[in-house]
Protein backbone atom coordinates (compact mmCIF):
# COMPACT_ATOMS: atom_id res chain seq x y z
CA UNK A 1 0.00 0.00 0.00
CA UNK A 2 1.82 3.60 -1.10
CA UNK A 3 0.83 6.46 0.99
CA UNK A 4 1.05 9.84 0.06
CA UNK A 5 3.81 11.53 2.16
CA UNK A 6 3.09 14.82 3.29
CA UNK A 7 4.60 17.99 2.17
CA UNK A 8 7.73 19.42 4.38
CA UNK A 9 6.43 22.16 6.64
CA UNK A 10 8.11 25.48 6.94
CA UNK A 11 9.14 25.97 10.46
CA UNK A 12 8.33 29.29 11.57
CA UNK A 13 8.85 30.87 14.92
CA UNK A 14 6.41 34.10 16.52
CA UNK A 15 7.23 36.18 19.56
CA UNK A 16 5.83 38.70 21.19
CA UNK A 17 6.16 40.53 24.34
CA UNK A 18 5.87 44.28 26.21
CA UNK A 19 8.28 45.66 27.73
CA UNK A 20 6.95 48.28 30.57
CA UNK A 21 10.09 50.36 30.45
CA UNK A 22 10.38 52.80 27.31
CA UNK A 23 12.72 55.77 26.99
CA UNK A 24 11.19 58.80 27.72
CA UNK A 25 11.86 60.47 24.37
CA UNK A 26 9.94 57.53 22.21
CA UNK A 27 6.99 57.66 24.74
CA UNK A 28 6.75 61.28 23.80
CA UNK A 29 6.70 60.89 20.30
CA UNK A 30 3.92 57.80 21.05
CA UNK A 31 5.79 54.66 20.40
CA UNK A 32 4.63 51.72 21.54
CA UNK A 33 6.32 48.97 24.13
CA UNK A 34 4.62 45.84 22.69
CA UNK A 35 6.38 44.46 19.46
CA UNK A 36 5.64 41.58 17.61
CA UNK A 37 7.70 39.35 15.34
CA UNK A 38 8.54 36.01 13.45
CA UNK A 39 10.97 34.36 11.93
CA UNK A 40 11.44 32.05 8.83
CA UNK A 41 15.39 30.88 9.30
CA UNK A 42 15.30 28.65 6.27
CA UNK A 43 14.35 31.98 4.67
CA UNK A 44 17.04 34.29 6.72
CA UNK A 45 13.80 36.28 7.79
CA UNK A 46 13.38 38.04 10.74
CA UNK A 47 10.50 40.58 11.20
CA UNK A 48 10.16 42.72 14.05
CA UNK A 49 7.17 45.61 14.54
CA UNK A 50 6.26 47.96 17.48
CA UNK A 51 2.44 47.10 18.50
CA UNK A 52 -0.01 47.94 21.20
CA UNK A 53 -1.94 45.18 23.09
CA UNK A 54 -2.11 42.30 25.71
CA UNK A 55 0.56 39.57 25.34
CA UNK A 56 -1.88 37.06 23.89
CA UNK A 57 -3.29 39.83 21.25
CA UNK A 58 -0.07 40.51 20.19
CA UNK A 59 1.09 36.83 20.07
CA UNK A 60 -2.19 36.53 17.26
CA UNK A 61 -0.64 39.73 16.03
CA UNK A 62 2.55 37.95 15.11
CA UNK A 63 0.79 35.07 13.98
CA UNK A 64 -1.80 36.52 11.17
CA UNK A 65 1.74 38.51 9.91
CA UNK A 66 3.45 35.62 9.64
CA UNK A 67 0.87 33.88 7.52
CA UNK A 68 0.23 37.24 5.80
CA UNK A 69 3.92 37.00 5.01
CA UNK A 70 4.04 33.90 3.22
CA UNK A 71 0.72 34.42 1.63
CA UNK A 72 2.13 37.76 -0.43
CA UNK A 73 6.22 37.12 -0.03
CA UNK A 74 6.16 33.36 -0.69
CA UNK A 75 3.54 32.75 -2.52
CA UNK A 76 5.86 31.34 -5.67
CA UNK A 77 7.40 28.88 -3.36
CA UNK A 78 4.24 26.81 -3.06
CA UNK A 79 4.01 26.41 0.66
CA UNK A 80 1.45 23.70 1.86
CA UNK A 81 2.26 22.43 5.82
CA UNK A 82 3.44 25.31 7.67
CA UNK A 83 4.80 24.52 11.37
CA UNK A 84 4.43 27.71 13.97
CA UNK A 85 6.11 27.52 17.10
CA UNK A 86 5.40 29.54 19.71
CA UNK A 87 7.04 30.11 23.80
CA UNK A 88 3.32 31.41 25.01
CA UNK A 89 1.34 28.88 26.26
CA UNK A 90 -2.32 30.56 26.15
CA UNK A 91 -1.49 31.21 22.23
CA UNK A 92 -0.82 27.41 21.48
CA UNK A 93 -3.30 26.25 24.07
CA UNK A 94 -6.01 28.50 22.20
CA UNK A 95 -5.45 26.07 19.33
CA UNK A 96 -7.19 23.20 21.26
CA UNK A 97 -10.30 21.44 22.95
CA UNK A 98 -13.15 24.32 22.10
CA UNK A 99 -11.45 27.09 20.98
CA UNK A 100 -13.42 29.90 22.63
CA UNK A 101 -10.21 32.51 22.22
CA UNK A 102 -10.39 32.27 18.47
CA UNK A 103 -14.19 31.27 18.34
CA UNK A 104 -15.37 34.48 20.26
CA UNK A 105 -13.25 36.67 18.12
CA UNK A 106 -14.48 37.29 14.63
CA UNK A 107 -11.75 38.93 12.98
CA UNK A 108 -9.43 35.59 14.52
CA UNK A 109 -11.82 33.23 13.10
CA UNK A 110 -12.15 34.51 9.94
CA UNK A 111 -8.13 35.04 9.33
CA UNK A 112 -7.43 31.65 10.26
CA UNK A 113 -10.35 30.42 8.28
CA UNK A 114 -9.01 31.80 5.30
CA UNK A 115 -5.35 30.71 5.66
CA UNK A 116 -6.27 27.29 6.27
CA UNK A 117 -7.85 27.09 3.08
CA UNK A 118 -4.10 27.77 1.56
CA UNK A 119 -2.06 26.16 4.05
CA UNK A 120 -2.35 23.17 6.66
CA UNK A 121 -1.19 25.03 9.82
CA UNK A 122 0.47 23.39 12.95
CA UNK A 123 0.62 24.97 16.08
CA UNK A 124 3.41 24.12 18.86
CA UNK A 125 4.98 25.30 21.76
CA UNK A 126 8.83 25.90 22.09
CA UNK A 127 11.09 26.96 25.08
CA UNK A 128 12.11 30.90 24.89
CA UNK A 129 15.26 29.85 24.69
CA UNK A 130 14.66 27.68 21.39
CA UNK A 131 12.12 30.32 20.43
CA UNK A 132 14.33 31.79 16.88
CA UNK A 133 11.35 34.47 16.93
CA UNK A 134 13.15 36.20 20.08
CA UNK A 135 16.49 36.00 19.36
CA UNK A 136 18.23 39.16 18.50
CA UNK A 137 19.41 40.06 14.88
CA UNK A 138 22.80 39.83 16.14
CA UNK A 139 22.55 36.20 17.34
CA UNK A 140 20.31 35.32 14.18
CA UNK A 141 22.44 32.86 12.12
CA UNK A 142 23.44 34.22 8.48
CA UNK A 143 22.67 31.53 5.84
CA UNK A 144 25.73 30.01 4.11
CA UNK A 145 27.36 31.81 1.20
CA UNK A 146 26.55 28.91 -0.97
CA UNK A 147 22.65 28.78 0.11
CA UNK A 148 20.71 30.53 -2.15
CA UNK A 149 17.48 32.41 -0.91
CA UNK A 150 14.37 31.83 -3.54
CA UNK A 151 13.03 35.29 -2.14
CA UNK A 152 14.04 38.70 -4.21
CA UNK A 153 13.54 41.90 -3.13
CA UNK A 154 10.47 43.63 -5.23
CA UNK A 155 12.93 46.64 -7.06
CA UNK A 156 9.22 47.85 -8.33
CA UNK A 157 8.69 49.18 -4.80
CA UNK A 158 11.48 50.32 -4.31
CA UNK A 159 11.43 52.64 -6.96
CA UNK A 160 8.53 54.51 -5.99
CA UNK A 161 8.98 57.67 -4.75
CA UNK A 162 6.67 58.47 -1.78
CA UNK A 163 7.41 60.28 1.52
CA UNK A 164 5.39 58.66 4.52
CA UNK A 165 5.09 59.37 8.18
CA UNK A 166 6.82 57.98 10.78
CA UNK A 167 4.53 54.86 12.03
CA UNK A 168 5.43 54.82 15.97
CA UNK A 169 3.64 50.91 15.60
CA UNK A 170 0.25 49.47 15.46
CA UNK A 171 -2.73 49.02 17.52
CA UNK A 172 -4.24 45.44 17.63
Amino acid sequence: MLMDKEPKALKCYISSFNNNQIDPYLKKLGFTTGLVGFAIPDYGILFRCRAKGESLDLEFGSFFALLGFINTKLKNEKIKVVQVFSSNPYFVFSFSGGRDIINKNKERRKLLKNYSKKFSIKVAYIGPDENKGLFSPADFASLPVHYKVPLKPDLSESRKIKIMPFNPGIIL
